[in-house]
């Protein structure tokens, strides 16, 4: 069937009687009555079929007689029903009956009319040829709409006055997980979540009532509770429904949320980001490109990267992008190229490259992040400057420096090591500690690694073992070596020749010893004459009274007190071990009161306590205090107080002070300036201040007397 053209609104009607003067006078009136009916006609039912089955027939209306010979109107209608049931048919006839027009309307005839010979008859039939027409090209028209609407991929759906579903599509239907039959006459809140159906009584279908219509976004309730994003348009038709069209935009939504969270995190990135299309062109890049290239997006842009590279830079990169595109090609490559902004030196960079998703087997084109490794490059440069200075500074030692890891296998060491045990630099790499020592040796090794390990520090001594058999005893201080998160890497430590610290202990060793016997010597062969003396003297004064008496008791004192310095003297060699802290002006108070002071005065001056020998330190301060008191004035003031920064402290005179000359020398036994003594006083001072490890030198007092600073380099 030809469609019908009814943009020119013609209505072409087929006329049927079987006298041929009535049906063209028929025709005549239909064309005058109304200038869109167009005619034609026929004189039997056969030539009417014919002319409605024809290639070219496309009627609007057929108008018949009832009786024909051979056969009536109504076996028309029934024929041409069977093919055109929706082809409206008027029995126009002159011989009817309510019999006939209760078998016409049952036939499915559109109306019936009866020939009255009335002259406004054909107008009647004109208007109603003319309105059955028009209905019938409506209801078409409706028909093929809803058949569009049928194969629409959107959803489409029409609401009644009432707001109930009146027609769903299959789209439509199927998005909400319902068949279309099951939506007919429910209301549309029957698809939405409860917050959903304020917004749309409240937004929705005011602006529809105002506008005619709104689109947007909502959400869909489907029958199995989840829901939908959809994209939403509701419009009002002349006759009142509701036109809902919707398409599920929930994938589309995610990767719009997707490509603006993406585009937002570029666009935010410090490092710059760039996007070459199939061509090599840039289609994209974010702001700090822009920053770092020195020209403007719109320049960039549709540009080729020659623009900021030059010839072996772009031959570089496009070499790394054929490597992404071979068949066994990386995901990404990261290589080094440099930039060459619009102004300024190049600026080394990073360029972490990968190519975009392919569509099908079309290649897009490439995506790149650049980092300026310019700093890095000079923070690496400096590192390497400053590792190099630490390798050589370690290998100008003359201590052994290494480093163990955690499974205590030699890491580092520096050249000295190699010269202590003969080993080469491949045979020391991967050496277990006990690996250097003697058999003899290995278990305080073991024990002192163990220590490190443990508590952090350790120290310990043992032999090296040269290549050679060669044994060099060494002093080892060991540090464990803790990662930022607190764990174990490993341990470090240097270890010292002690060769000649050894040979000198071992030389004080037997100098206390001779010492030792000296003072035994002192004390026994010296004191047991002096006590027999003492003793003839108690005798003899009980006897008689003389001064010669008394200058002999006096005599026999002064041997004793030199007795006592010699023993003294004899016996401060000895290192101080008995360490502990010693507040200074509280001993120098007490070493005061020991002696006799007469008018002479001691001042305090300062708090401060030192890792000190204590009786050795009170010995110190008793020489010190009795040299002032013997070689001041009456009355001489005697200070005691701390050097600047605690380094030590001072005990000074007002007396009349050591000549310049001679303080180099106050210090050696025997030294004195009057005839009291035997010099041994400052030598005991010096003495106790070599067994503590100090330093001690002479110089004037800020009122002219002595003053001796001893410097502890110890002190709080």
């Amino acid at each position: 069937m030809v469609e019908t053209d009814e943009s020119e609104g013609t209505i072409r009607t087929l006329v049927v009687d079987d006298e041929p003067g009535l049906v063209d006078l028929v025709a005549t009136h239909l064309e005058q009555a109304d200038d869109r009916i167009e005619t034609a006609v026929a004189t039997s039912t056969e030539d009417a079929l014919a002319t409605v089955e024809a290639a070219d027939a496309d009627f609007d209306c057929v108008v018949s007689d009832y009786e024909m010979p051979g056969t009536d109107g109504l076996a028309l209608l029934e024929a041409i029903r069977a093919d055109r049931p929706d082809l409206p048919f008027i029995l126009f006839t002159g011989q009817g009956s309510e019999r006939v027009a209760s078998r016409a309307f049952s036939a499915g005839a559109t109306d019936y009319l009866r020939k009255d010979g009335r002259s406004d008859q054909y107008t009647i039939l004109a208007n109603r040829v003319v309105k059955y027409a028009e209905r019938a090209r409506a209801k078409h028209r409706q028909e093929r709409h809803l058949e569009a609407i049928e194969s629409a991929h959107e959803g489409i759906a029409i609401l009644d006055a009432d707001e109930q579903f009146r027609y769903v599509n299959e789209a439509y239907a199927d998005l909400y997980g319902y068949e279309p039959a099951e939506l007919v006459g429910e209301d549309w809140t029957l698809l939405y979540p409860d917050g959903e159906v304020s917004f749309v009584r409240e937004e929705i279908l005011p602006t529809v009532d105002r506008t005619g219509e709104w689109s947007g976004e909502t959400t869909g309730l489907c029958a199995d509770e989840s829901t939908f994003i959809e994209e939403h348009t509701v419009s009002r038709t002349p006759n009142g429904d509701l036109v809902c069209t919707v398409v599920d935009i929930t994938d589309w939504k995610q990767r719009t949320e997707e490509r603006d969270r993406y585009r937002t995190l570029v666009e935010s990135l410090n490092d710059p980001v760039y996007i070459l299309g199939p061509g090599g062109r840039f289609l994209y890049v974010n702001d700090a490109f822009v920053d770092l290239v020195g020209y403007d997006k719109e320049t960039v842009l549709g540009s080729t990267p020659d623009l900021i590279k030059d010839a072996g830079t772009v031959e570089r990169a496009e070499r790394q992008l054929g490597h992404l595109l071979s068949d066994d090609g990386p995901d990404s490559v990261t290589f080094e190229m440099e930039i060459e902004p619009k102004d300024g030196d190049p600026i080394p960079c990073e360029d972490h490259m990968g190519v975009l998703p392919y569509e099908g087997d079309q290649f897009r084109g490439s995506v790149g992040v650049l980092r300026d490794v310019s700093t890095r490059e000079a923070r690496d440069r400096e590192l390497r400057e400053h590792r190099a200075l630490l390798e050589q500074s370690l290998d100008a030692l003359n201590d052994v420096f290494f480093v163990f890891g955690l499974d205590c296998k030699l890491v580092r060491w520096n050249d000295r090591l190699l010269k202590v045990t003969g080993y080469s630099d491949d045979e020391l790499d991967g050496m277990r500690p006990g690996e250097f020592f003697p058999d003899d040796h290995v278990s305080r090794i073991e024990a002192a690694v163990e220590e490190v390990f443990e508590t952090g520090n350790a120290g310990v001594r043992a032999d090296y073992l040269h290549e050679d058999g060669t044994r060099i005893p060494y002093e080892f201080n060991a540090t464990r070596l803790d990662g930022p998160d607190g764990d174990v890497l490993g341990f470090a430590g240097i270890g010292r020749d002690i060769s000649e610290t050894l040979e000198y202990e071992r030389r004080l060793e037997r100098q206390n010893e001779r010492l030792e016997e000296f003072a035994s010597v002192l004390s026994h062969d010296l004191r047991n004459p002096l006590n027999v003396a003492e003793g003839r003297l108690d005798i003899e004064r009980e006897r008689r009274e003389s001064d010669h008496l008394d200058a002999v008791g006096e005599a026999h004192a002064r041997m004793e007190t030199l007795i006592e310095k010699l023993l003294a003297l004899a016996r401060d060699g000895e290192i101080a071990t008995d360490l502990q802290s010693v507040p200074i002006d509280t001993l120098a108070a007490e070493s005061w009161e020991t002696m006799a002071t007469g008018e002479a005065s001691l001042v305090v001056a300062d708090e401060l306590t030192v890792e000190a020998d204590e009786s050795r330190l009170q010995q110190l301060f008793e020489n010190l205090l009795r040299n002032a008191i013997d070689h001041g004035p009456v009355g001489v003031t005697v200070r005691v107080g701390a050097l600047p920064d605690g380094r030590g402290f001072y005990v000074d005179d007002d007396g009349p002070g050591i000549p310049v000359d001679e303080r180099d020398q106050v210090f050696e036994s025997g030294y004195t300036t009057g005839g009291e003594g035997i010099g041994a006083g400052l030598s005991i001072v010096e003495r106790v201040v070599d067994a503590h490890g100090w330093s001690i030198r002479v110089t004037g007092s800020p009122d002219g007397g002595a003053r001796f600073e001893i410097v502890t380099s110890g002190g709080t």
